[in-house]
């Protein structure tokens, strides 16, 4: 075949810029990909990147109880809108759950000028609802908090959390029915706070039916955790376990601490504290190193061991753990045979409930409430009176 030598570079030079289109063609459609993405991911965060956004998010973290989050979110909300009226309401509700009462005051006054409709209107009437509870500032927050409510459902008559935290607030003020009534009314209603309601009116009944003795006894069973100092009032308050003891000889002197703990002596229950470390009662005695540690958490096993110890103490019956041994069985019967003695025996007497222990691998070590210690030490005075 004859090639013309003339055309071969002609030939070479037409390849390369067909090469050379088709590149820069490629490269088009790749930027112009590229802008497209950068354009949305632009477009997505300045959706995200909004007031409306930061406080919804802020307002999700407080119910997580994400506090330092939710702050975060809510301080971002007014620096892009400072008529955010969410945003500063929002701010209010984490100041007053560090005790900034006055500053809370202020955010939650400015929320106010800055609500534009109702929906705002409802929320700022809520938070001031929660506000009065966390502070229980001025004196007469109850009756405020009243008006907020009134205010709440005056707007929206079927406002679940108007009721549900004008119940928290009834609650904190130790109206256990009136709370109870409040908490009913959010499970009629099926729209919101459900769980946390069906909650707190357990609570509310469990403490009315325990009929505390005094003002104190009830603020610590309002605790979602009970403390060694608290368990300590409730044995000296509830079931008069230094008068127990000393009405049936138990008091051994000698087993007295020769000096108090040296951490309780500016603690509110520093009294009962001394009475229960001289008892030396199981469970709840002095450390080794002489402290009580009264802020310490008390597990639901721990309730169970004090209990029986004080159990097994009146009695006078320390194989009182043997009449109480059955033999293992599947399901929730042989879980309860695997349990600590103590246990065993707390629930055989009905004096707490089985789900404490058995509900999880771990139940026995999670911390016990304050509502269901109570109850437990009003079911141990039912068993006392009953016998064993």
């Amino acid at each position: 075949m004859n090639v013309n030598p003339a055309r071969v570079p002609d030939r070479r030079r037409e390849k390369r810029r067909r090469s050379t289109v088709c590149f820069v063609i490629l490269a088009a459609v790749i930027t112009a990909g590229a802008a497209s993405c950068s354009t949305a991911d632009r477009t997505a965060m300045r959706f995200l990147d909004t007031a409306e956004h930061h406080t919804y998010t802020g307002i999700v973290l407080i119910e997580q109880e994400k506090y330092d989050d939710a702050e975060r979110e809510f301080e971002r909300a007014v620096q892009l809108n400072d008529k955010s009226a969410l945003g500063y309401a929002g701010l209010a509700l984490i100041r007053a759950g560090r005790g900034q009462t006055e500053e809370a005051l202020r955010l939650i006054e400015k929320a106010e000028q800055c609500a534009r409709d109702a929906r705002e209107q409802l929320f700022i009437h809520v938070a001031r609802i929660r506000l009065y509870t966390l502070s229980r500032r001025p004196t007469n927050w109850v009756e405020l908090a009243q008006q907020e409510f009134e205010s709440a459902i005056a707007v929206d008559p079927r406002s679940a959390p108007a009721y549900y935290f004008m119940g928290l607030a009834r609650m904190r003020n130790h109206e256990f029915e009136k709370a109870a009534r409040h908490f009913i009314k959010v499970l009629d209603l099926n729209d919101g706070y459900v769980e946390q309601a069906d909650r707190q009116w357990k609570r509310a009944m469990t403490i009315s039916a325990a009929e505390p003795m005094s003002f104190r006894v009830e603020e610590a069973a309002l605790a979602d955790t009970l403390t060694r100092g608290s368990l300590a009032l409730f044995l000296v308050e509830e079931l008069r376990v230094d008068e127990l003891y000393h009405g049936l000889g138990l008091y051994d002197d000698s087993a007295a601490p020769e000096k108090q703990p040296s951490d309780i002596e500016i603690h509110p229950c520093r009294r009962e504290i001394e009475k229960v470390a001289a008892l030396r009662i199981q469970g709840l005695e002095p450390y080794p190193d002489g402290d009580f540690y009264p802020d310490d958490v008390v597990s639901r096993l721990n309730m169970a061991i004090v209990l029986y110890g004080i159990l097994v103490k009146v009695t006078g019956d320390e194989q009182l753990a043997d009449r109480y041994v059955s033999p293992s069985e599947p399901g929730e019967e042989g879980k309860e045979h695997s349990l600590h003695e103590a246990a065993r025996v707390i629930i055989a007497r009905d004096i707490m409930e089985p789900e404490l222990f058995t509900s999880t691998e771990l139940a026995p070590y999670e911390p016990i409430s304050g509502d269901r210690a109570l109850m437990a030490i009003h079911n141990f005075k039912e068993a006392l009176l009953i016998g064993f």
